[in-house]
């Protein structure tokens, strides 16, 4: 093959047309002069994948474009207790991508701040896609379009209850008040046309690692349960309030057995494993996990 105008020795010599090996010989091509070029970037080239900002980079920008909110300001306005929340993700090295749902609340935070006023896209688009072969806009995964899930998932009133003693062992109850609906958020589109479904905020630090003090629980009544889910129970009062049908507090574990005699429950901190009588327990609800909500 012939050499290119800018790798031969004295391309200045080259005929002003080339014979292409393999070609008829009265096929010429005609050569155009062009000016010698260094380099041209490439989506391989390291120039040019220097230049892309990771997730973090572009969350940090808009932080400074909605003049410079403090991450706990960020964090409570997006729902999040405080600043734990969403640092692991203002952070330079965090590449992404977001997940629709730290997405949404991160775009609730930002949204119609700086200027120009942040757009929810702006965010939204830092949520996981699935890119399209050969095109210069990526789409989305199929499904209900995440801008428009509809916010009328109720969230109940929830508080950290005195604790409960079993078997020596201090147990943390939590409050719930279902006449009480303090907020109302988005609903997962798995979600859709489900009446059983609400959420209720974490309280307290005896499910840490799983849940964080503040975390937001989706819950679902008529959900089936198996060992290993995590479990919101509601117990009877045992007192004269307790008239069969009305729950005085809850217990969110992790379910590890349940018999007609007794259901057995695990909590984290501390780490115990402990039994509750069969009759003490109202019913069970299924406090659903990330893998519940994309099946």
């Amino acid at each position: 093959m012939p050499e290119l105008a800018r790798e031969a020795a004295n391309s200045t010599q080259l005929p002003d047309d080339l014979s292409v090996i393999g070609h008829d010989g009265k096929v010429r091509h005609v050569r155009t002069s062009v000016k010698a070029v260094e380099t041209v970037p490439t989506f391989c080239d390291e120039t040019y994948m220097a230049n892309e900002k990771t997730t973090g980079e572009k969350l940090l920008a808009l932080k400074a474009r909605a003049g410079d909110l403090s991450l706990d300001e960020i964090a409570r306005a997006g729902g999040w207790k405080g600043k734990s929340g969403v640092q692991a993700y203002f952070n330079a090295s965090y590449e992404g991508p977001l997940s629709g749902g730290v997405a949404l609340k991160l775009a609730q935070a930002l949204e119609g701040r700086g200027s120009p006023p942040i757009s929810a896209e702006d965010v939204t688009s830092l949520a996981a896609v699935v890119p399209r072969p050969n095109a210069s806009a990526p789409i989305e995964y199929e499904g209900a379009s995440m801008y428009r899930m509809p916010r009328d998932l109720p969230v109940y009133g929830s508080a950290l209850g005195a604790e409960k003693v079993v078997d020596g062992e201090a147990i943390e109850l939590t409050t719930l008040n279902r006449a009480e609906v303090i907020e109302r958020r988005e609903r997962p589109p798995i979600l859709n046309g489900k009446p059983d479904v609400y959420g209720l905020y974490v309280q307290g630090s005896s499910m840490d690692p799983a849940f964080d003090d503040g975390d937001l629980l989706v819950v679902q009544k008529t959900s089936a349960i198996s060992v290993g889910d995590f479990v919101v129970v509601y117990l009877r009062p045992r007192d004269e309030t307790d008239d069969g049908a009305t729950a005085a507090s809850v217990l969110v574990k992790r379910l590890v057995r349940r018999t007609a005699q007794y259901v057995e429950l695990r909590q984290y901190q501390p780490d115990v494993v402990f039994r509750l009588p069969a009759n003490d327990v109202l019913r069970i609800d299924k406090a659903l996990r990330t893998a519940d909500l994309l099946q």
